[in-house]
């Protein structure tokens, strides 16, 4: 019986030793760990340029962080950046604009945000101010003022960096009202069509740098495009608003074939400030270090992921620490 026993107890405690051997060998020692099990990211609805990024980050983080389960949330710039405020998302894609305007309780905000921090910049977004290309009323920025203005959907990003510009040109929307001109406001597509059939005189989109809706719009209707001064873009982009100045690039529309002078809202992402420091530099380091993944997924934007640009919009201050240790290796920042 004893001899039973023995063997027995012997049997349980080799088992318990295997089981043990497991654990240590079932994580991949080769990754990183994260402090949590889930990594919720704040998305664009479903159909945006966004979604498909964030799909494709999801699966990286998924992968290359032990034990990580990623997953995404539709939303939306300002919307992205108020959850991450009260953490219902740890990371979040958005715009520079928007994410200045969280820090400083600006506009799309009722008070400043303080649990919010930048990973950085990555692609531009062209702000193209069209008319259709026979509209001989309208050449010039200062030919808007009397017109009807479509500005894309309300309460995005769009208008907020809209209204930041025209205000180098001391134009406001009251300006225009008094001037009988009215601001409408939906979707893109809707709004090339009310541009087509001279329903609206302007069209306000943001693209990569195109407009699919006004792509498709020149087909029967050319566009022209309206220029922003030099002057009028170097004044914006001191003002640290998250507005750079740049170039529509020539042949973005079939009747554009100059680059034309205007304005960039860059797409970043940002993170919840309090977030552990080496988890954060991993996000980092495994975003830029996986760009072929990008270029794979979703080349029209990824074509333009660089580090060259990382900090386009964005204060050194409001990065996160991870971040900005990344950065530090990679010779972006000094």
């Amino acid at each position: 019986m004893k001899k039973i026993l023995l063997s027995s107890l012997l049997l349980i405690i080799l088992g318990l030793l295997a089981a043990c051997g497991d654990d240590e060998t079932s994580g991949d020692s080769d990754k990183p760990t994260a402090p949590d099990k889930f990594l919720t990211i704040g998305s664009g609805p479903m159909g945006s340029g966004w979604y498909p990024i964030t799909t494709t980050m999801t699966e990286l983080y998924s992968t290359e962080f032990d034990g990580l389960n990623a997953t995404q949330l539709e939303g939306g710039s300002t919307a992205n950046l108020k959850s991450l405020e009260v953490g219902d998302i740890q990371l979040g894609i958005n715009y520079t604009t928007d994410f200045n305007a969280a820090l400083s309780g600006g506009n799309g905000f009722d008070e400043s945000l303080e649990n919010i921090a930048a990973i950085g910049a990555i692609y531009p977004v062209y702000q193209t101010i069209a008319t259709t290309k026979n509209n001989d009323s309208i050449n010039s920025i200062e030919d808007i003022v009397d017109k009807h203005i479509f500005l894309g959907p309300k309460g995005g990003g769009g208008p907020v960096g809209f209204w930041n510009m025209m205000e180098e040109y001391e134009i406001s929307e009251q300006t225009i009202v008094d001037a009988g001109g009215q601001i409408s406001y939906g979707n893109y597509s809707d709004g090339a069509s009310m541009l087509k059939d001279n329903n609206v005189d302007v069209f306000l989109g943001g693209g990569a740098p195109f407009v699919p809706a006004l792509q498709e719009m020149e087909i029967t209707s050319p566009i022209k495009v309206l220029p922003i001064e030099q002057d009028k873009l170097d004044s914006i982009e001191d003002k640290g608003l998250g507005i750079t100045g740049g170039a529509l690039p020539g042949g973005t529309y079939e009747e554009n074939p100059d680059d034309i002078p205007t304005y960039i809202m860059e797409t970043m992402i940002t993170v919840r400030a309090d977030l552990d420091e080496d988890y954060v530099y991993n996000i980092t380091k495994i975003f830029w270090e996986n760009l072929a993944t990008f270029e794979e997924q979703v080349p029209e934007r990824a074509k333009d992921f660089s580090l060259d640009t990382v900090m386009n919009g964005i204060s050194e201050e409001d990065l996160h620490p991870g971040a900005k240790r990344y950065y530090e290796e990679q010779g972006v920042l000094e």
